[in-house]
């Protein structure tokens, strides 16, 4: 029976030995100033998280260093001082003196814990962090000090020595902290040796542990989830029952002194002995089960990391006797923009291990530039990612991987990379089912001019890729495509995806509007103006194809209805007029407008476009942006027998038509060009750029067409150039960031089509990034003044080259007139002064371009000191602040102690001054 009176004293005893001298006071400002370094590093910035990921990731290898110096005196000083044998002839057990004084170094841990919560108050000021996630950081914290502060007393109760004990304490601690890394080390170094000798790799990979394998017996790993915003039941048990493991020890040592001496001492030495194997197997068991538990509690804002039904389902289904397995390769660390991916990524790969049990194998490797690990990813399939970032004031291109393999004995399906605007859980959840099914649902994809699975073109006899959206549709379903020359197979395929459809010819337009109007799911894509190829417009004829004798070009059957889609309008009941292209000059990027023009479209929710997504239909619902470029309209006939069901719409002010016919210019020399002002008409209505349309019911009964299609009329909506689009330069330049749901449409498009009505909100989470606001509203203005002072910079080039060009016109306009000169002796002097001048003007040219690229490069290298400044301050007072409550505290202490002590003094030993 503990007695807490007795417990309580030994508590407050060590608690003001500790806090009498300076050594508490110096660990608790040590740690506090470590911490906020270590939170607020040049990696915080770069990332722009609002988290502690900074301080988490180094955290366990500063308690290594601050436990020992909080424990190092809590027995040796006892030994040397002589005072362990008072304190254990006190009417107190030995359990209970020990855990008194466990109590009082983990309460003097917890107040620098408390301490360094200044760190929460500098983050909350210049960001938004999820207070759930930052109250699981602080407890996995506080778990993680108070199992390492148990072994720290250990190492103390074997020496007499403060400094042998905090030598022994780091060594103590390092072992749960460090003894994934080192098995790591030496399953390399056992690797590589083995490989020397000529050793196969599978019977290397046999015999030698995979890398990670000890993970779930490290500190970090465990705190890694805490830092996610989860409370683990795993976590919490493994800290616990380590505190319980070394306190069982220590009391092993500090009971030693009742053992008798002799052969019974021997006796007791391996009775305890084998106890403490005994419970340290116990506590490697419990830790085990409690991995493979589903004891998991989701603390972030928004439930991250909660599974989804559809994903709890899918894992129901999951057949043990042949388990999934998921590889990851992720790189450690990634620019700002792809953090929330990263972070989501590991948060939904742990949790699904969790639920997964032993249905699942969750593998995350991670992947450093030019590594063994990169080059398998490689191999298998997974893409990296070249991207611009910022580290410490250095601007370069890094490689990221994040990308996973999903395999069962059925199928494997790759995820190259987890791309902005996707989410993570649909991606690996859809996997999930792909790679559990005996068979994949089959999309088949019409075969037309515009060659979207790629492959030979007999016209420029080169290879072409495959689009980016057939790999995506890859990654779910089967994907066919399907010859228009033949009547398309009924039943074979869930959808069929139609992309240029205007493009066929007659016969084959006819097989394609046999299928569609029998009622077959058919997604259908067609464009008056292709901005990827404008020659495969509806308008233009069908362009010769290849393959003739000597590579003469051989001439083509014309397209069906002259590229109207009569004959497929007229069975859909809808209209599409192949020459009219939508116009909206409301945009959320108005940069991107001036650059692309208003006929780049921006379907979004505004003020003149509420309906712009059908939100009571789930192919749209969720949807945030999407980009139309060159689109057309769709809209219902009148007494249509179908449902007509508007999907995405533009706004219904500073919109309109522009005609194909005012827009592209044929020209005989330079052939088709495109006029960049061509006459607007504004008609202030909401176009519509899709709609899904479904035969009615008693439609089908009485024997009229059986339509459930949706029509697009847009196709670059889907082409790789819309998405290379944010990775251009002169976007770049603009300092916007194109966030859109393009791709996610057309996903959802095939999923409602193909009847997956499940996966559809799933594809709609979202993954939120906690950026820190204040940071950068303030580097945004630097960011403005920069855009302006390099716009002026360039505006003050360009008059300087065109006065040059005025004077230049200027002196052969006064020769043209001088009434003194002939016609030849005009001519001569004009060319030489052509002649002149343009040197002239060449020199001047680089002149000014030089000057203005200097001017250019002191406003970025100002702007960029500027927001370095900002950002240093910042970090200044993050460190200086924190230790400031325990200094003020201390001083509060000592001048109270100091007082008494006077106050104690009696009037007659004073001394009188006077």
């Amino acid at each position: 029976m503990v007695r807490g009176h007795v417990v309580r004293a030994v508590f407050a005893r060590n608690l003001a030995s500790f806090f009498s001298g300076l050594l508490g006071y110096v660990v608790i400002v040590a740690f506090v100033v470590i911490a906020a370094a270590l939170a607020f590093s040049s990696d915080f910035f770069a990332s722009n998280h609002a988290t502690l990921d900074q301080l988490t990731e180094n955290f366990p290898a500063l308690l290594v260093f601050l436990i020992p110096a909080l424990t190092m005196t809590c027995w040796a000083d006892e030994r040397k001082l002589g005072t362990d044998e008072l304190l254990f002839t006190l009417p107190a057990t030995d359990f209970e003196i020990l855990l008194g004084k466990f109590l009082s170094i983990f309460a003097v841990y917890t107040v620098g814990l408390l301490f360094s919560c200044t760190n929460l108050i500098m983050l909350s000021l210049i960001g938004n962090p999820d207070l759930g996630v930052q109250f699981t950081t602080y407890l996995g914290y506080w778990l993680a000090g108070g199992a390492l502060i148990s072994a720290g007393m250990l190492a103390s109760s074997l020496t007499s020595h403060s400094a042998v004990a905090f030598v022994l304490g780091a060594i103590f601690c390092s072992i749960p902290v460090f003894i994934s890394y080192v098995a790591n080390v030496v399953a390399s170094g056992l690797a590589a040796f083995l490989r020397t000798f000529g050793m196969a790799p599978a019977e290397v990979a046999r015999l030698v542990p995979q890398p990670g394998a000890m993970d779930a017996l490290t500190v970090g790993h465990h705190l890694s989830d805490f830092a996610l915003g989860i409370l683990p039941l795993a976590g919490t048990v493994y800290f616990v029952l380590m505190t319980v493991f070394f306190l069982y020890l220590n009391y092993i040592i500090i009971s030693r002194r009742h053992w008798h001496t002799g052969e019974a001492s021997n006796s007791m030495s391996w009775q305890f002995a084998v106890r403490s194997i005994s419970l340290l197997v116990i506590v490697a068991s419990v830790t085990s089960i409690s991995i493979g538990s589903i004891g998991r509690f989701d603390f972030t804002e928004h439930n991250l990391y909660t599974l989804s039904n559809v994903t709890n389902n899918v894992i129901k289904k999951l057949d043990a006797s042949r388990p999934v397995t998921i590889q990851a390769f992720v790189s450690p660390s990634v620019p700002e923009e792809y953090v929330a991916v990263h972070q989501n990524l590991i948060g939904t790969l742990r949790e699904l291990a969790h639920r997964g049990g032993s249905k699942l194998n969750v593998r995350i490797t991670n992947v450093e530039p030019y590594s063994a690990e990169a080059e398998q990813a490689r191999y298998l399939g997974i893409e990296s990612r070249s991207v611009q970032t910022e580290r410490n004031g250095e601007i370069k291109i890094e490689d990221i991987f994040l990308g996973a393999r999903v395999s069962s004995g059925y199928d494997e399906v790759i995820i190259p990379f987890f791309d902005l605007g996707n989410s993570v859980e649909y991606e690996l959840t859809s996997s999930l089912q792909t790679v559990s099914q005996e068979e994949r649902l089959t999309v088949g994809i019409l075969k037309t001019d515009a060659s979207v699975t790629g492959g030979f073109d007999s016209n420029t006899f080169r290879s072409q890729q495959e689009w980016r959206i057939v790999t995506e549709l890859k990654k779910q379903y089967e994907v066919e495509e399907v010859s228009p020359d033949e009547p398309v197979e009924e039943g074979k395929y869930d959808v069929l995806i139609a992309i240029l459809p205007s493009s066929l010819t007659q016969p084959q337009m006819d097989n394609f509007v046999a299928y569609v109007e029998n009622g077959n799911p058919t997604l259908i894509f067609d464009d008056p103006m292709p901005m990827f190829n404008i020659n495969l417009a509806p308008r233009m004829d069908k362009p010769a194809q290849g393959g003739g004798m000597f590579g003469q070009q051989q001439p083509s059957e014309p397209k069906a209805d002259g590229g109207q889609l009569t004959s497929l309008m007229n069975t859909m009941q809808i209209a599409w007029q192949n020459g009219e292209i939508v116009y909206d000059r409301e945009s959320p990027l108005p940069r991107i407008e001036e650059l692309l023009g208003p006929e780049a479209v921006f379907i979004y929710s505004k003020r003149n476009a509420r309906e712009a997504f059908a939100n009571d239909d789930q192919v749209t619902a969720g949807l945030q942006q999407l980009l139309v470029y060159y689109s057309g309209t769709v809209v219902r006939r009148e007494n249509a027998g179908v449902e007509f069901t508007p999907l995405l719409r533009t706004g219904a002010a500073n919109s309109g038509i522009v005609q194909f016919d005012n827009l592209v210019v044929q020209n005989p020399i330079f052939g088709m060009t495109l006029n960049d002002n061509p006459p607007r008409s504004d008609d202030e209505f909401a176009h519509v750029v899709s709609a899904r349309v479904k035969s009615k019911a008693d439609s089908e009964n009485s024997g009229g067409p059986k339509i459930d299609a949706i029509f697009v009329a847009d196709i670059d909506l889907i082409s790789d150039g819309i998405f290379d689009l944010a990775q251009r330069q002169s976007i770049q330049a603009l300092n916007v960031e194109l966030k859109l749901d393009n791709i996610k449409f057309v996903l959802n498009c095939v999923d409602s089509l193909a009847g997956e009505d499940e996966f559809l909100a799933l594809r709609s989470r979202q993954d939120e990034a906690r950026t820190l606001d204040w940071v950068e509203s303030l580097t945004s203005q630097a960011v403005e003044k920069r855009s302006e002072a390099e716009e002026k910079a360039r505006e003050q080039e360009a008059e300087r080259l065109e006065a040059a060009r005025s004077e230049l016109q200027e002196k052969i306009e006064r020769i043209e007139n001088d009434p003194n000169l002939d016609q030849r002796s005009k001519q001569r002097q004009i060319r030489m002064l052509e002649t002149a001048q343009t040197r002239k003007l060449e020199v001047d040219t680089v002149d000014i371009e030089r000057e203005a690229e200097a001017q250019i490069e002191a406003i970025k290298s100002s702007s960029e000191r500027e927001i370095s400044a900002v950002k240093g301050q910042f970090r200044f007072w993050a460190i200086v602040l924190p230790p400031l409550p325990a200094l003020i505290l201390g001083l509060l202490i000592g001048m109270s102690r100091l007082q008494s002590e006077r106050r104690s003094i009696i009037d007659e030993r004073r001394v009188h001054r006077g």
